[in-house]
């Protein structure tokens, strides 16, 4: 290890004493004017995944993301020409890199110190990753409220006519004067058809955009509930030219839901599945248990997505498909969470997407 790293104590702040900031629940890391770590503490292992012996005496350079190195660079070029920086003692949200690659939001607040005539600069990291998700879901709630009333004005003006549609169509269908015409009789019923399969679409298209609500909770056999999602699913899926192997679970296992909402996250999930793949292909379905929760795991041969889009996958109105409304996703992470689960986005696969909902097996309301 290099000789800085020998005794990072001196380094600190005054105010800050090293044992102190060694058992800080926060993350901390100094670095000298060079840019090289002099100081790394347990907390900062636990959040960015490196040892101190990894990272002490080496440059700062991989824990800051691309698009910041610049600005902390100037920074610090900043603060050796003046001694101080205007930034020094205030909180400031960033982004900052993992060992594995990723990056998480992030409060500092910086401070300096010298020590044999050089400065170093201690940074106190705060993990926001928690609080910028629930500020995420509160502003997409508030968006999808608004687009809720929309939505739900625009399926009104349609079913109002399409009612009628219905109607005069049944009753010409069976009227005495088209007994003996074939394929009169026929065309209505494409019609009557086509009336029907179009008030099942305003159905989802206004359940998708409904912010989910308290349900109707009870022990329920997700291998029901998924039977009962494919069988909508089978036009699609023979359209499509698509196969489905669905390794269920029993149907004696039950989880505590609403059967609407969860055949509406099922349905989302494996919708987007099919439509991602335009010339046919394979849709798995798998399920095993995991310390007290059910697993279930959607693979399907798309061309999945592409991986600086990984982190967007779950946000409003985000969506891959041209005609996509970006809220299935979304709104299925808020159903499955008020249900104790989480659905999960798996990157890193070699072909297609992987989405995993886990739900608790034992009731949790």
């Amino acid at each position: 290890m290099a000789s800085h790293a020998e005794s990072p104590w001196q380094y600190l702040p005054e105010t800050l004493p090293g044992g102190i900031l060694a058992s800080l629940n926060h993350a901390v890391v100094t670095i000298d004017d060079e840019h090289r770590i002099v100081f790394f503490n347990k907390a900062a292992e636990k959040m960015l995944g490196f040892q101190s012996e990894e990272v002490v005496g080496h440059d700062v350079s991989p824990l800051i993301p691309e698009p910041h190195q610049a600005a902390h660079t100037e920074y610090i070029e900043g603060a050796l020409r003046s001694g101080a920086s205007e930034s020094l003692g205030k909180s400031k949200e960033c982004s900052i890199r993992k060992k594995d690659g990723s990056t998480i939001p992030v409060d500092i607040s910086c401070s300096s110190s010298q020590a044999n005539g050089r400065l170093y600069f201690t940074a106190i990291i705060r993990d926001i990753s928690r609080r910028k998700e629930l500020e995420r879901q509160m502003h997409f709630m508030e968006k999808l409220v608004s687009v809720g009333k929309a939505v739900a004005q625009v399926v009104h003006e349609i079913r109002k006519p399409l009612v009628v549609i219905g109607g005069f169509a049944r009753q010409v269908e069976g009227s005495a004067a088209l007994r003996s015409d074939d394929v009169g009789r026929h065309k209505l019923s494409i019609i009557v058809e086509e009336i029907q399969r179009l008030d099942t679409l305003l159905d989802r298209i206004r359940l998708m955009s409904r912010p989910p609500m308290s349900g109707e909770y009870r022990p329920l056999s997700i291998r029901r509930v998924l039977n009962e999602t494919l069988e909508l699913l089978e036009p699609m899926l023979q359209d499509r030219r698509v196969a489905l192997i669905a390794d269920l679970p029993a149907d004696s296992l039950l989880v505590c839901g609403d059967s609407d909402q969860l055949k509406q996250v099922f349905l989302n999930v494996l919708q987007n599945a099919v439509e991602s793949m335009n010339g046919g292909g394979l849709v798995r379905i798998e399920s095993r248990l995991n310390a007290g929760t059910l697993q279930l795991v959607f693979h399907d041969e798309g061309p999945g997505v592409p991986p600086d889009l990984h982190e967007k996958v779950f946000d409003p109105f985000f969506s891959t498909k041209v005609e996509g409304t970006g809220l299935g996703l979304p709104i299925s992470r808020t159903i499955i969470e008020e249900h104790g689960g989480r659905i999960v986005f798996l990157s890193g696969v070699r072909r297609g997407a992987v989405l995993i909902v886990e739900l608790p097996i034992e009731p949790v309301f």
